[in-house]
């Protein structure tokens, strides 16, 4: 009997697969931000439309390039082949993780001082803030883990000879 994780591994879709399935629910979660921050109807939440927009932006656009399966493509023409799509996303999905947290406190912290009838809008736009901080965070560390391992393999097939006086190139592989 296959287990719930084999069947997503061995699935075709790209967004049945680990990290993949979070894009998705970060592009559908920040729609629900967009709803409560925009339900607050205060002028200083600035950071937190900043937070919700880039998270947007990238969200769906990851979501929209792994969709059509153009990733590796697209790293070839911009990059050249040198920066590989897995960085990419691991350091957008930390930065995007460390500006959720802020924007958490900033929620709860502009609850809590509200002046202007209610504080609901402040609180789930915190929870949701919460969510798409996990949302980020979780992609983000299983990312790390593969970078880790891959970079830690190719350490480990790296063959290096003594130098030898009679030969033109004493150092291979370095």
């Amino acid at each position: 009997m296959q287990t719930l994780s084999n069947i997503f591994e061995n699935e075709d879709n790209v967004f049945l697969k680990m990290p993949h399935f979070f894009k998705p629910l970060q592009a559908l979660n920040a729609i629900i931000l967009a709803i409560c921050i925009g339900s607050t109807a205060s002028g200083d939440n600035g950071i937190l439309w900043f937070t919700l927009i880039v998270s947007m932006i990238i969200s769906v656009a990851a979501t929209v390039i792994f969709a059509l399966r153009i990733q590796d493509e697209l790293m070839e023409s911009i990059s050249n082949g040198s920066i590989a799509w897995n960085v990419v996303e691991l350091v957008y999905s930390f930065i995007l993780a460390v500006l959720c947290v802020i924007s958490v406190w900033l929620s709860f912290s502009f609850a809590n001082r509200s002046l202007y009838g209610t504080s609901a809008g402040y609180i789930a736009s915190g929870l949701f803030f919460i969510v798409q901080t996990i949302f980020y965070a979780v992609p983000c560390t299983v990312i790390y883990k593969e970078v880790q391992a891959t970079s830690e393999a190719e350490r480990q097939n790296i063959v290096i000879e003594p130098a030898h006086p009679f030969r033109s190139n004493a150092y291979q592989d370095l």
